[in-house]
Parts: C-alpha cells; structure tokens; sequence
C-alpha cells in the first residue's frame, strides 16, 4: 500500500506500508545537489550535508548520533549531482524518534563557524583519499569526458581550492534556496500508518515558504568534447573506464537499458566477466553500471587490470558490445537477464532501505512510480529485437569516452581509442 500526501506548502510525503517488516526507514529527500552549486563554490551542497550533522536545535551532535544509533538504528546522508538526501533506518517503535532528529537537522542547523573549520579538514581529507582510489579517479575522469562543459562532470565533494573557499554564509545561502517545501520530500516505509509523525511533519513545516531558486540550464550532452583522457597514478593496478551516454531517468527505455546491463556485466554470469575474467584471466575486476540523471545517463564498463593488458581487455569489450549490436541475444539469455533484474527488483522493494530509496528518487525527479506488477509487464515484454536495438542506438563510435588511470604513461591509448571506434561502426 502506498499513500501520497501534499502539504500546502508543496512538500511531499509519501508512505509505504510493509506489512511483514519489523525495521523502517525515514528520508528527507531535497530536490538539489551538486549541480545546483556555482562553480566557484564547488562541493557546497556536500559541505551543507555534512554540517547538518554538526547539531540542530534541538540536538546536540552527540545527541544526533545517540538518539538513532544509541537506539539501534542508522544514519547517513548521501549528496548526488541532482538530489541531496538524509535517512535513517530503525526499528518502528524509534522511528518517530528519527523523524524528528531528522526533521531537526534539515530545519535547525547550527552551522557553527568552528564546526565548519573543523569539518573543512574533514572534508580536504575526503577529497585526498578518493585521490588515492583509482577506481574512483577514473570514474572521475570519464565523467568529465560524458558531461564536459556541465555541472554533471564536476566532482561532488569539490576541489581543494573551492572547499577552501567556502563560508559560512554560502552555506546558509544555499540551504535557504534549496531546502524549501517544494524542493522537500519525505519517504516513511513502515509497517503501521505513520500518524504521529504525519502530523510531526505538519507542525514541523508549516512555518516554511518558497522562493524562486533559479539555476543556468546546463547542457546534458556534448558530443564534441574529447574522447579520451588518461592520470598517472603511484598505485600498480590500472583502471580502465570506457562510458556512453544514455538515457536519462524518465525515460522508459530505462528499464531494456538494464537488462543490457545485466547481459553485459551485473554478474559473474555475464558476458565481459566470462569473455575477460573467466576466458582469459585478464583482471580481477569487470563491471557495467548504470547513471541516471534527469535528462541524460550513462551506460559504463569498468575495468581493474594490469597495464600489459589494456589493449586486449579494451578491444574485448568493444567486440562484445559490438557483437550486441549484430546479433540477437539469444533466448535462454534473456530469459536469465529478466529473471535476474525482476528477483533483484522484487527483493530491494521488501527491504526498507532500498525500498526508501526507489520512492524518493521517482517522487524527486516526477517518475512514475512503477509497481512490481508494472515493472514486470514492461520486463517480460522486452524482446530480443528491443536489446539489439537499445545495443544500436547506445553503443554509436561517436559517443565513445575512454578514461585510463595508470602508473605509467600509455602512449597507444589514442590509436586503440579510434580502433574501438572502428569495431563499433
């Protein structure tokens, strides 16, 4: 059962009941985040995020923590390019009790100068050690390449020199603007009707108003920037990322983008972990995942080896993408591939968690809000000609982006690039 409720104000909450589940979840979902910042003050939605922690009101940081995790509970908060949003997990006898330490945070923070200063060393040493992950670094890089000249293929957590720049009152600028009731929504996954923490949201927002938060349009695509990029790295294994632009979070050819996904590299059953790992004992890691923004995407390979084998992986990986291209996925595959995506689809919607999640990220973005049933139809009426045909339209030699992160230089990168762009064509 889910219900839906909108407050005069505009904020959103929404309800689901799970019947069989004794755990709950609360989120306080804000319909902004790192592409809503200017590019000189970049990272300060994920600065805001972490100084909602730093005590409210009500709440001291101490009590913040003791109040949800002293109850058995979690906390945490995650910000996105799109979407920043604070949750917590616990049991349904403490989960008004959550509501309202959240509902504190977001509201009230003290946003006091010396937490600030503190949290900026925090936040500069975050930023070192996604530097010294090279699985993260090129991921960075290759998002860069897919978003250049938009918001989208900056970094979230910001560079040193703009987290060093922000100040207190770019924090309360930007939370004034972003957290206001029509950019708020509320997801509350419980097995009883949630009253109390119903009426708690009213009381809570009543007193909040809108104003106009106006941002650049930024491009979503940019087809001409460049196709390749590559960072030298201290560490000895080599990461290799190769990405297209795909479709954004509303559009329906979401749902066959995943079952490529699935065919491809989701699992020890597929393709590239088989054809690289499996075959060839080429690297340890091989995976495909997906990006969802607003209005644009992307479809991604990713890829831990060592250098010497760069070339035969990256030409591996084209030729199956390829291959998708030209042959129809056979039938028992297909099969396997909804089955996998439907199981795993069915099961995040019984975990509260998960379940939290999928409801805020449709409610924010204005998705429709698919139930299994419906997701099942559109799965189970995919067939073999729809995935050669997302394969065709997707994997296009001009949308190929190539990241490399290695200890040494690798100066044939530019000819295998324009190979790949050969196999594909």
């Amino acid at each position: 059962m889910l219900k839906q409720i909108t407050l005069n104000n505009g904020l959103n909450i929404v309800w689901a009941d799970t019947p069989l589940n004794y755990s709950s979840a609360v989120g306080v979902w804000i319909k902004k985040g790192a592409s809503a910042e200017k590019l000189s003050l970049k990272g300060l939605a994920h600065f805001l995020e972490h100084m909602l922690f730093k005590g409210s009101k009500n709440f001291s940081q101490k009590e913040i923590k003791k109040e949800i995790e002293g109850r058995g509970g979690q906390l945490n908060a995650f910000t996105s390019q799109e979407i920043t949003c604070y949750f917590a997990l616990t049991s349904f006898a403490n989960l008004s009790v959550a509501a309202e330490v959240l509902l504190d945070i977001v509201l009230y923070p003290l946003l006091c100068r010396e937490d600030i200063e503190r949290e900026r060393g925090v936040i500069l040493e975050e930023i070192k050690m996604y530097k010294d992950m090279p699985s993260q670094r090129v991921l960075a890089l290759l998002d860069s390449l897919l978003w250049k000249d938009s918001p989208l293929g900056e970094e979230i957590i910001g560079k040193e020199e703009s987290v060093r720049r922000i100040q207190k009152r770019d924090l309360q600028e930007f939370k004034a603007k972003a957290y206001i009731p029509l950019h708020m929504v509320i997801t509350i996954i419980s097995h009883n009707y949630p009253q109390k923490i119903i009426e708690l949201i009213k009381k809570k927002t009543s007193h909040l108003r809108n104003k106009p938060f106006r941002t650049t349009p930024y491009r979503y695509y940019n087809a001409a920037g460049d196709i390749y990029k590559q960072e030298l790295t201290s560490f000895k294994q080599t990461h290799l990322s190769i990405g297209f632009n795909s479709f954004g979070y509303l559009a329906r050819e979401k749902f066959f983008l995943k079952l490529l996904h699935v065919i491809l590299g989701a699992n020890m059953s597929s393709r590239l972990f088989e054809s690289i790992r499996e075959k060839r004992g080429l690297c340890y890691e091989v995976s495909t995942s997906l990006k969802h923004y607003r209005n644009s995407g992307a479809f991604i390979v990713h890829i831990g080896l060592d250098i010497a084998n760069v070339a035969a992986a990256f030409k591996i990986v084209l030729k199956e993408l390829a291959r998708l291209k030209e042959k129809m996925v056979g039938i028992s595959e297909l099969k396997r591939a909804k089955d996998y995506f439907l199981g795993n689809f069915a099961m995040a919607q019984e975990i509260p968690q998960d379940l939290m999640f999928y409801l805020g990220e449709n409610i924010c973005y204005g998705a429709k809000d698919y139930s299994f049933s419906q997701v099942e139809k559109i799965i189970k009426a995919a067939e073999r000609q729809t995935i050669r045909d997302i394969a065709r339209l997707l994997f296009r030699p001009e949308k190929l982006k190539t990241a490399l992160v290695a200890s040494d230089n690798v100066n044939f990168l530019s000819n295998l690039v324009q190979e790949g762009k050969r196999i594909l064509s």
